[in-house]
C-alpha cells in the first residue's frame, strides 16, 4: 500500500511539472488566508473563501462588501491587502486596466494578485452575454515589467507589476498534450496568431506581484 501511495505522489508531481494547473497554487492561497489580509473580488456562491474581505455586487451571495467593481475609487485604503484574488470576475467588468489600478492602489507593495479569465479562444468566453472584455495571453503585458508589450505601449499605465507566472489551460483533451502545452506557454504570440482557432484555449491564469 505505502508503494502504491509513493507511484501515485511521483506520478502526481510528474504532472505537476509536465502539466501544471492552477488549482495546483490554490492550496497556497487557502493558507495564507489563516495569516494574511486577503481581498475576494467577485466571490459569487461557489468560490467564496474564509477569512477574506469578500466582494460582490450581488447581496444575494451573502459578501463582506456589497460594491460594483466598475464603480471607482474601490471602497478600501491604499495598500490594504497581501492577497488578491479574481476569478472569473474580470470578464465582467468593462475596464481593465481601471480595474487593475484600483487593485494595485489596495495591494501592500510585494503582494500577490492571482487572476483568472477565459481565454478569447474558448466558446465559454462568448457565450455568456455578460462577458464585457475579451483575454489573450499577453493581455496582462502592458503593466508587466519587462515585458516586449509594456516596453513598447506601457507608457500610459503608471502602474506595474511583475509576473510571478502564467497557466494557458487549453480546451478538454489538448490539455493534456504536452508538447501542445509546451508549445502553447513557450510562443503564445504564435499559438494566438496562428494556432488558437484549432488548438483550442480554455483559461489563463496569472500569479502578479504588486510593484510599488
Amino acid at each position: 500500500m505505502e508503494a502504491i501511495d509513493q507511484v501515485r505522489r511521483h506520478l502526481k508531481g510528474f504532472r505537476k511539472r509536465v502539466v501544471p494547473h492552477w488549482t495546483d497554487i490554490w492550496p497556497d492561497v487557502i493558507v495564507r488566508t489563516e495569516t494574511q489580509s486577503v481581498l475576494q473580488l467577485g466571490s459569487g456562491m461557489t468560490t467564496k473563501l474564509k477569512n477574506t474581505v469578500n466582494v460582490d455586487i450581488n447581496p444575494q451571495t451573502r459578501p463582506d462588501v456589497v460594491w460594483d467593481l466598475n464603480s471607482f475609487p474601490y471602497p478600501f485604503m491604499s495598500d490594504s491587502f497581501d492577497t488578491v484574488t479574481a476569478l472569473s470576475i474580470l470578464e465582467h467588468l468593462k475596464d481593465f486596466f481601471a480595474v487593475m489600478g484600483e487593485i494595485h492602489r489596495i495591494s501592500k507593495p510585494g503582494a500577490s494578485v492571482f487572476i483568472l479569465v477565459p481565454h478569447f479562444s474558448s466558446a465559454a468566453g462568448f457565450t455568456d452575454p455578460t462577458h464585457c472584455q475579451h483575454f489573450g495571453a499577453r493581455s496582462c503585458d502592458y503593466f508587466i515589467e519587462g515585458s516586449d508589450i509594456e516596453r513598447d505601449y506601457g507608457f500610459y499605465i503608471q502602474y506595474r507589476y511583475r509576473q510571478v507566472r502564467r497557466y494557458i489551460e487549453l480546451a478538454g483533451l489538448f490539455n493534456y498534450v504536452c508538447p501542445l502545452r509546451w508549445l502553447v506557454h513557450r510562443y503564445p504570440a504564435f499559438w494566438e496568431e496562428y494556432l488558437c482557432y484549432v488548438i483550442r484555449g480554455k483559461g489563463i491564469f496569472w500569479e502578479l506581484e504588486v510593484v510599488k
